[in-house]
């Protein structure tokens, strides 16, 4: 995985902001109203909206340019948490495959628990209130991201150092003839400290409804294709 920590304008005045204490909100595209999913109004997400998540999901992919497979575009594993952590939806771009023996896809195997995973680190440390994505938790667990000094500067370690050592992944219980895959109807845990992973709010009622992962290929194509995904279905990337 290309672990390129690349840093926009507003993303590192959010950093500044968290670490002098100040309460932000993250930005995004998609102002379009998004409805929760009546299946499940409890947890968030259901298995309606996690499939209209994942269509978007394959639409951004196709047309994302893949840098590391130089091609017009990309094939990624989607997968799409509810609020508790349930995985609703893991399934790789290009082919519509669940996790499972005998895959066809080209999808990166590795990148089945780095999605579930990121999509984890996105709802866990997100609330009603405030967002925070993965990327920016990356940068918020940095070593070199604080003190009075710039990041990449090895100054000191930023608020969240260590965040990741707190929650190894842990994989969900699934059927044991899958391994090391997962499957639906487990809860998955574990903190991403890199792009690829976004909360998924309701844009009229604002509420945290679950969180989107995207694995297989550079973080920014990671991160793209996860933003593609929550906007292309009418959710929010913020409250």
């Amino acid at each position: 995985m290309v672990k390129c920590f690349a840093t926009q304008e507003g993303t590192m005045r959010k950093l500044k902001m968290l670490m002098l204490g100040a309460t932000v909100a993250l930005g995004g595209v998609g102002t379009a109203l998004a409805q929760e999913d009546t299946a499940a109004p409890a947890s968030g997400l259901g298995p309606a909206a996690a499939a209209r998540i994942f269509k978007s999901c394959v639409a951004t992919a196709t047309t994302t340019p893949s840098p590391i497979r130089g091609t017009p575009g990309t094939k990624m594993w989607c997968a799409v948490l509810n609020r508790e952590g349930l995985t609703l939806l893991i399934q790789a771009t290009d082919t519509g495959e669940s996790p499972g023996p005998n895959l066809t896809t080209d999808a990166w195997r590795a990148s089945i628990e780095i999605a579930e995973a990121k999509a984890y680190t996105a709802l866990s440390v997100s609330s009603n209130d405030f967002a925070l994505d993965s990327r920016t938790v990356g940068l918020l667990s940095r070593f070199d991201g604080g003190g009075s000094g710039k990041p990449g500067t090895d100054t000191g370690p930023a608020p969240l150092f260590g965040l990741g050592d707190t929650n190894p992944f842990r994989p969900g219980i699934g059927d044991p003839s899958l391994h090391p895959d997962d499957q639906t109807g487990s809860k998955h845990h574990g903190i991403v400290t890199f792009a690829g992973g976004q909360p998924v709010y309701n844009c009229s009622t604002h509420k945290l409804l679950g969180g989107v992962g995207v694995s297989g290929d550079g973080v920014d194509q990671d991160d793209a294709v996860a933003i593609g995904a929550v906007t292309g279905a009418k959710f929010c990337l913020h409250p």
